[in-house]
């Protein structure tokens, strides 16, 4: 499902029952892109699922400490919250999503 509003488009990536705490979800969407979906402290979270540093695929090389994404091939990290780089040798911000839950269906905003 998908919707327009301003610009921005509403997509369903994936179910809450998809998604287990502490662990990175892969949601692809034709014509939208790859995503990681983490699921910390209840509360849904959604970034780009390569690494902006080596291109590592963060759903199949990476993994979550507290509110990082940790990329295993060089052990940099992102904050999921903000994007932001938390730990070298990552500079580049990793690109996060808004996410909505509705109905048990989890939808981002791109």
């Amino acid at each position: 499902m998908t919707s327009e509003n301003s610009g921005q488009t509403l997509v369903k990536v994936c179910q809450m029952s998809d998604l287990e705490e502490g662990e990175i979800f892969h949601a692809e969407v034709a014509g939208s892109g790859n995503f990681a979906i983490y699921l910390v402290e209840g509360k849904v979270y959604a970034s780009d699922n390569i690494c902006t540093h080596g291109a590592a695929t963060l759903s199949e090389d990476g993994y979550v400490e507290k509110f990082n994404v940790i990329c295993s091939w060089h052990d940099g990290a992102f904050d999921i919250r903000t994007g932001e780089p938390a730990a070298l040798p990552c500079m580049v911000a990793l690109k996060t999503y808004p996410v909505e839950v509705k109905n048990d269906e989890v939808f981002l905003t791109i």
